[in-house]
């Protein structure tokens, strides 16, 4: 489980743009639900799906979406690239991107404020 959460702590910090985050005390948030053997098993689950088979399994599925979809993303995501976005929006029909502006991957922990306020707005 040490080599586990060794690689959960190199992972990380690797989604965090900028200082604006304690990462250690995010890393202490995010390691402890997939310290034990079902929560490994749960992250792993989670990992396979940024397969780009699972999304192209599910993309055709995309435009059968019938609520107003809002996108929140990371301007400065580096495992979900912002080119992505834009795709994603072209194939959710009423949907609409918030660019999450000083963010990369964890946008919850890095602008709490700017999500919080455009879930607002949105609803």
């Amino acid at each position: 489980m040490e080599k586990f959460s060794g690689i959960l702590e190199d992972f990380i910090p690797n989604g965090v743009y900028g200082d604006k985050v304690p990462v250690e005390e995010m890393i202490d948030l995010y390691i402890t639900p997939w310290s034990n053997e079902k929560g490994k098993a749960a992250f792993f689950r989670n990992m396979r799906r940024l397969n780009k088979e699972y999304t192209q399994a599910i993309a055709g599925s995309l435009p059968t979406l019938t609520h107003e979809t809002l996108i929140l993303w990371g301007d400065k995501d580096e495992f979900q690239k912002p080119k992505y976005a834009p795709m994603l929006a072209d194939a959710i029909p009423d949907s609409s991107i918030k660019w999450i502006e000083g963010a990369a991957h964890w946008v919850t922990d890095e602008q709490p404020e700017s999500v919080s306020e455009s879930l607002v707005a949105f609803l």
